[in-house]
């Protein structure tokens, strides 16, 4: 698969991805501080799917301003989770190829569902 880590996921996570076979191209490496859209502009380019943990950026993107979307976005939502197991559960969850994050925007969480009580489950 081929991912847009945007610059706010840790080096560790597209070490991990890349490890484990995919091209992954990195926002923090050449496109610092660019805006999201230039971000996702790339990844429409490149057939890139965006991974990102930024929420109202790229859902506003997408669904106020009408960018296309059609490269895929992963956002990541952690809550409880400990910050040292984060980059092996994003790895492990986004680069599972049993899985076409093509064409969607996919939110995946951790902690409980807010406003609910019910714990939520990684896609």
């Amino acid at each position: 698969m081929r991912f847009m880590a945007d610059e706010n996921l840790p080096a560790l996570v597209v070490s991990l991805l890349h490890d484990a076979g995919h091209d992954v191209a990195w926002a923090a490496e050449d496109m610092a501080s660019a805006p999201h859209s230039d971000v996702l502009a790339r990844a429409m380019r490149e057939d890139r799917v965006v991974i990102t943990c930024d929420k109202s950026d790229y859902g506003r993107l997408i669904y106020q301003d009408g960018h296309p979307g059609q490269c895929g976005i992963v956002l990541l939502r952690f809550r409880d989770a400990q910050m040292s197991d984060q980059p092996q559960f994003i790895a492990n969850v986004v680069g599972n190829e049993a899985v076409d994050w093509r064409g969607s925007f996919t939110s995946i969480r951790t902690g409980p569902v807010p406003g609910t009580g019910i714990p939520s489950q990684a896609v």
